[in-house]
């Protein structure tokens, strides 16, 4: 099959490109020629960048080169390796018991099934006015109640919280990996020498090479907090007369109040800050109205409030994976309130 062929591809699905040799040595070793072609090939047809994006993750979760000398078996147990590296336990034997398909296809499948979630069609609106000379741009949105995971073109891992919108090209350019976000996401960057992954929000921008740290800006508060799990990070925010920058590391947060327009750098918990990431509500001083719009998002549940609380009174406190009414009868012995549910309203009275 010659490469340079435009109008072989155009039929492909997800599950064709990860078959198709040359789109293998694209993603697993690029040279020059195989990125310009594919990155004009998918500039020319940008309503197959949902399949590509979908394929080139798949086959960079897999990590592993073909060899035609191994056997089924061998990459059988080659992939169940993959996955218990990834912490996700194969409990479900018979996904690696197709007998019908290719083995590189039977791998792909297998990872289609465990990262479906992640690609879920009904939650990607790909921009379809985009003219042959653009890139789509991919928009994702984390309605309340939810958290979702999904992987970028370039191998970055992104944790989207609740209430939370990110937007992406769905092939990055050469020079820079740019995306914008509202809500609050944790970001676990590939690393690119030649391409620094920036995230944009309102008032801040944060830039790093590769690393991992977690980006709060949700449209109804007041601050933008950037907080660094791993490496090094630049904080660009605007200040009373010019753009102000603040390196953080390791365990460092840089607080950004939108009202004043100032910077406050302090040390962090990350138990704390990244406990969304792995199923952990946690609040730490936090009062009344801070803990009812986290438990809105988290649950996709609205509060009417017809009691008088005590603002000025903070609770702090982590569960993992609890139901909201484990949570409501803490809060309502520690402030005196009764509760009462109806579908997704809970009214405190």
């Amino acid at each position: 099959m010659s490469h340079q062929d435009y109008n072989t591809y155009k039929e492909y699905s997800a599950f064709d490109f990860i078959e198709d040799e040359y789109f293998i040595r694209w993603v697993k070793d690029p040279d020059e020629q195989s990125e310009q072609f594919w990155k004009l090939w998918v500039a020319k047809h940008p309503e197959k960048s949902k399949e590509v994006m979908m394929a080139k993750n798949i086959l960079l979760n897999l990590s592993y080169h073909y060899d035609p000398e191994l056997s089924e078996s061998d990459y059988v147990e080659m992939f169940e390796g993959a996955l218990k590296r990834s912490r996700i336990a194969p409990d479900k034997p018979w996904l690696l018991r197709f007998t019908f398909l290719p083995v590189l296809l039977k791998a792909a499948a297998v990872a289609v099934i465990i990262w479906g979630v992640i690609f879920s069609v009904d939650q990607v609106n790909m921009r379809n006015d985009a003219t042959p000379n653009e890139v789509a741009t991919v928009t994702k949105q984390s309605p309340w109640g939810q958290k979702t995971i999904t992987w970028l073109e370039d191998g970055t891992k992104v944790h989207l919280n609740a209430g939370s919108t990110i937007k992406y090209p769905s092939i990055f350019p050469d020079s820079t990996r740019q995306v914008s976000i509202e809500g609050e996401a944790y970001f676990e960057v590939a690393k690119d020498a030649a391409r620094p992954f920036i995230v944009n929000t309102e008032k801040v921008k944060t830039t790093v090479l590769g690393t991992i740290f977690n980006v709060r800006a949700y449209p109804d508060e007041d601050r933008v907090e950037v907080a660094v799990a791993e490496g090094i990070v630049r904080v660009e925010t605007e200040g009373d007369s010019q753009r102000e920058s603040n390196i953080l590391r390791i365990n460092q947060m840089n607080s950004y109040d939108m009202l004043n327009r100032k910077s406050q750098l302090m040390e962090i918990d990350p138990e704390d800050v990244f406990a969304w990431t792995n199923g952990v509500i946690s609040f730490k001083e936090a009062n009344i109205d801070e803990i009812v719009k986290t438990l809105e998002r988290w649950y996709g549940v609205t509060f009417r409030i017809q009691v008088k609380l005590n603002r000025d009174k903070d609770f702090t406190f982590r569960y993992k994976n609890k139901p909201l009414k484990e949570i409501l009868d803490g809060l309502s012995f520690a402030y005196g309130f009764e509760y009462k549910i109806d579908n997704k309203t809970i009214t405190l009275y």
